[in-house]
């Protein structure tokens, strides 16, 4: 009963949290300052030409009865049209709808390297405690955890793409298909902080875990290191490996839009920042709200694993 209370509670808050979300992207969009009609007219830019367009899209509407008529639309799944001179009155999906797996594929294969190589080397950091190789494998992960990767981006496409010529700096391969030699880079950069942070947080939840009295007992009980390590302290750094799972989604969402940027990739996050100096607010309004309720539902997902886990949390 404590669990399906704790979960109804997380889901209720979910729910406001995005509709506060929507709230203010949309109040963002009508209040600012520039003019998506003007900006698709430009030099051609008649006054009843554009009053047509705006009816069109229904922007000479009280700005309440938009509001009602923008949810409604989001409650039917429509994100409405976009506002682009490129692609003006095309449904948004239809825009995103090819950037949403080019995002995720390139979100996933960061995660899963940052992973296998930031669990490992958090480990052997906690067994080698204050030795050269945990402080020299800490130094490193500090390093790529601290550097921005708008930082990291640009130094490592001049010094490996265009200087030694290794590997190619645009590009996502064919349409569909991922290539491999152009996907190298931006994974390894993307996974880059995020391999620093696993390797340091983990490190962290180890050593909290072999410090524990049930630790010193299998210990005195004479139980081999490798027993005591794989079988009692790594299975229980796994609840507190998953409280860090927001940080870590928060980290993957923002990271799209500098990576796809940089490196041209066409999702999301470069659909995004192309929409901004669009000025096509359509667009931007709907991957604000995918990508925020990505976040929340992962966040949603995460306690109530964590609630399964830990019978503590539900109170």
């Amino acid at each position: 009963m404590a669990l399906l209370t704790f979960t109804v509670r997380r889901f209720l808050a979910m729910i406001l949290i995005l509709w506060i979300v929507l709230t203010i992207v949309f109040a963002m969009a009508r209040l600012s300052p520039y003019d998506p009609i003007a900006q698709i007219m430009q030099q051609h830019y008649q006054v009843a030409q554009a009053a047509q367009i705006r009816h069109e899209f229904g922007l000479d509407q009280p700005m309440w009865k938009q509001y009602l008529n923008y949810v409604g639309g989001l409650l039917h799944g429509d994100l409405g049209k976009s506002e682009s001179q490129q692609t003006l009155g095309q449904p948004v999906w239809s825009l995103l709808q090819h950037g949403v797996p080019v995002t995720m594929k390139l979100g996933f294969y960061a995660l899963v390297l940052s992973l296998v190589v930031g669990l490992p080397v958090g480990l052997l950091s906690a067994i080698k405690q204050n030795s050269f190789v945990d402080h020299g494998s800490q130094a490193i992960m500090m390093v790529l955890y601290a550097v921005p990767v708008f930082v990291l981006v640009p130094l490592a496409q001049v010094v490996i793409g265009v200087q030694l010529r290794w590997l190619p700096v645009t590009g996502w391969g064919a349409p569909g298909v991922l290539g491999f030699k152009e996907a190298i880079l931006p994974v390894t950069l993307y996974a880059a902080g995020l391999t620093g942070y696993f390797a340091k947080s983990y490190r962290s939840f180890l050593l909290e875990v072999l410090s524990q009295d049930y630790i010193r007992t299998a210990r005195a009980k004479g139980l081999k290191a490798r027993i005591i390590l794989y079988i009692h302290a790594v299975k229980n750094t796994l609840v507190p490996l998953a409280s860090i799972v927001g940080p870590v989604v928060a980290y993957l969402i923002t990271g799209a839009f500098v990576i796809e940027t940089f490196f041209g990739i066409p999702g999301i996050g470069y659909i995004t920042v192309e929409s901004i100096f669009n000025s096509d607010y359509s667009v931007i309004e709907a991957t604000t709200l995918l990508l925020a309720a990505f976040v929340v539902l992962v966040n949603f997902l995460t306690d109530v694993v964590y609630a399964l886990v830990d019978p503590r949390v539900r109170l």
